[in-house]
């Protein structure tokens, strides 16, 4: 009998732990009833969990650089559709498809990357949650 509340206090101090895990952002942030492409030079990739990151230059109406922050899936899931560490290189001139965000500032979810060989590297659309 004693054990009991034991195993219960146990049982409760993993539950924070199960409901992190399982937690995820919304895609609201993108609209994803639009599509636009746009042209710049590559920044960086971060092919990181849970997400990967591709960052570009893209020069406004004046010629002057933004960086756009284009949010990508999970690495291990960018590999199986041709993503490596070496995909892109800073430096290189891309042509990106995206979902962009809602509110207009310089992001989006990335649909697809024309790579300058003119290979195109896309990624699985996520699930709507």
């Amino acid at each position: 009998m004693k054990r009991l509340p034991l195993i219960g206090c146990l049982a409760l101090s993993f539950l924070p732990i199960a409901t992190t895990a399982v937690a995820h952002h919304s895609f609201a942030m993108f609209d994803r009833s639009r599509t636009e492409s746009i042209a710049g030079t590559v920044k960086e990739l971060e092919l990181v969990n849970p997400h990967g990151w591709l960052r570009i230059m893209v020069p406004d109406a004046s010629g002057i650089p933004n960086e756009w922050s284009l949010e990508l899936g999970g690495a291990g899931q960018l590999s199986r559709f041709g993503w490596t560490p070496n995909a892109v290189h800073p430096g290189d001139k891309v042509v990106v498809r995206i979902h962009p965000l809602r509110d207009g500032s310089y992001g989006g979810q990335l649909i697809s990357v024309t790579l300058p060989s003119g290979q195109v590297l896309g990624q699985r659309r996520a699930a709507r949650r």
